[in-house]
């Protein structure tokens, strides 16, 4: 999704804390910002941050509020994806 610059910067800004949150964590993180790895795609979309240790997972998608609302289906299929294993846990992070 396009947005406004201002607005895609916070986005940014928030996906860099994100990940260097799990980073700091010892997480290994994939994050769709320069300075990371992308993460893969899940069910055709990309998510903003995917974090792993062991054998848990963790994917974040960071929202705006216009996103928020826009973005159902790709939170879905981010949810759905999580769901599908005990081990793997979806969440949003809205700005």
């Amino acid at each position: 999704m396009k947005r406004q610059k201002n607005k895609q910067s916070a986005h940014d800004s928030r996906v860099k804390r994100v990940a260097g949150g799990y980073k700091g964590k010892g997480w290994k993180v994939k994050a769709d910002i320069p300075g990371y790895s992308r993460p893969r795609p899940i069910h055709g979309r990309r998510p903003d941050v995917v974090a792993t240790k062991g054998q848990k997972t963790r994917i974040v998608e960071v929202e705006t509020k216009s996103s928020m609302r826009k973005d159902v289906p790709q939170r879905n299929a981010f949810r759905k994806f999580a769901n599908s294993s005990k081990k793997r846990k979806f969440r949003t992070s809205v700005i």
